[in-house]
């Protein structure tokens, strides 16, 4: 499965903490009254606060709608319509230090956060600016430079918060991916764990309960007994490894897991399908036992599965496994005979070889099923793991 890399993220598709609508108010509110308060000296306060009152509303109408979560934000093309008009009114009485114009800047920094239309971010920069600009040309405003740098440097900073959102919620997006990925892939695992454990039970016990319904038809009771034990025994081992597979899924009382199987247990396995009937042989040359866990669990598997289809399918036939391991690859061979003219060791596409393909990958090899003139072979190469 291939997951390609997050798309860029909208910043309409954000959601706001509630307390930054509500920050977003208390700031030019206190710009406003404090501009408000300048002017009361200058024939009262009534039309200065009805100025104040038009370039407050948008700000008040989003922290009200956040924090109810009753209404609708603002669009953010709605945005500086009131806010140029109660600032363009209010300035045209200027006062002394005049702190009316940072509303601008903090409306401009909005704007440019919030919008993914970059003109028209520019356009309301220009506005404020060229407002600023106007002003000062008809003498009804002195210093509009340092403000036309406060307004560029707060359309810039707004930006900025965009972009660390942008990133915020692609890395959040990312991690969800990431999450939802390894829980699939842990899934997959130990549905491939179950199914080896359980395909493998129950072949081994069937060939244990065939030779005790052969040995009782032909009154030998004592091998019929022997091999009924047999499969008990063998249903209790997949019973324990069964709950040991699934304990993978978390932690048991103890919290110690017990070593799951690796290449240095494949004699054991062969000759738990010895015990059960089937003609198998196995040859293994080189350092098996210092192949890392991983890797000698895989290959347990494969040849695990490889047994458990030949004794599933080609009832009668002869097994041959070989496993080399060298400095710098690993190859193994599973090899059937026809048997009794049953079918293939490999039949269909489910689980079994698809898990086997699966466990190839996670090797770094390739696997091979294939049929030739004296039965089934299964094959593998693999390089060998460093670590």
């Amino acid at each position: 499965m291939t997951v390609g890399r997050p798309g860029p993220a909208r910043t309409d598709e954000i959601e706001w903490p509630p307390w930054v609508p509500v920050a977003s108010f208390i700031a030019p509110a206190v710009t406003l009254a404090a501009a408000v308060h300048q002017r009361s000296h200058m024939g009262g306060v009534l039309r200065p606060a009805l100025y104040a009152a038009i370039a407050a509303a948008p700000f008040l109408f989003e922290a009200i709608a956040s924090v109810t979560r009753r209404g609708r934000e603002l669009p953010v093309e709605i945005l500086p319509i009131p806010v140029l008009i109660g600032i363009g009114l209010l300035l045209v009485t200027p006062t002394n230090i005049d702190v009316a114009p940072f509303v601008l800047v903090l409306m401009t920094a909005e704007v440019a956060a919030r919008t993914q239309r970059k003109l028209f971010s520019v356009a309301v920069l220009i506005a404020s600016a060229g407002l600023m600009v106007a002003l000062e040309q008809t003498n009804q405003f002195q210093g509009a430079f340092i403000w036309v740098i406060g307004i560029t440097f707060g359309w810039g900073g707004g930006f900025m918060i965009q972009g660390l959102l942008r990133t915020t919620t692609q890395l959040r997006l990312a991690q969800a991916d990431l999450a939802e990925r390894s829980a699939a892939e842990e899934r997959q695992r130990i549905a491939r764990e179950v199914h080896d454990v359980i395909a493998h039970s129950m072949s081994v016990t069937m060939l244990h309960i065939t030779a005790a319904r052969m040995a009782l038809e032909r009154d030998r009771s004592v091998d019929a007994l022997d091999a009924l034990r047999e499969a008990e025994e063998q249903g209790r081992n997949s019973l324990n490894e069964i709950r040991r597979t699934v304990g993978l899924l978390g932690p048991d009382e103890s919290g110690v897991a017990a070593p799951m199987p690796t290449a240095g247990d494949l004699p054991r396995l062969v000759s738990d399908f010895q015990a059960a009937g089937l003609d198998v042989e196995m040859s293994m040359n080189g350092d098996v036992g210092n192949l890392p866990p991983g890797a000698g669990l895989n290959l347990y598997r494969i040849v695990q599965e490889s047994l458990t289809n030949i004794a599933k399918h080609a009832a009668g036939a002869k097994a041959t496994v070989g496993l080399d391991v060298t400095d710098k690859d690993i190859r193994l061979r599973v090899h059937n005979s026809r048997g009794n003219g049953a079918g293939p060791a490999v039949a269909g596409g489910g689980l079994g070889l698809k898990g086997m393909a699966g466990r190839a990958a996670l090797l770094g090899g390739t696997l091979a099923a294939d049929e030739d003139g004296s039965g089934w072979t299964v094959s593998l190469e693999a390089p060998r793991p460093t670590a």
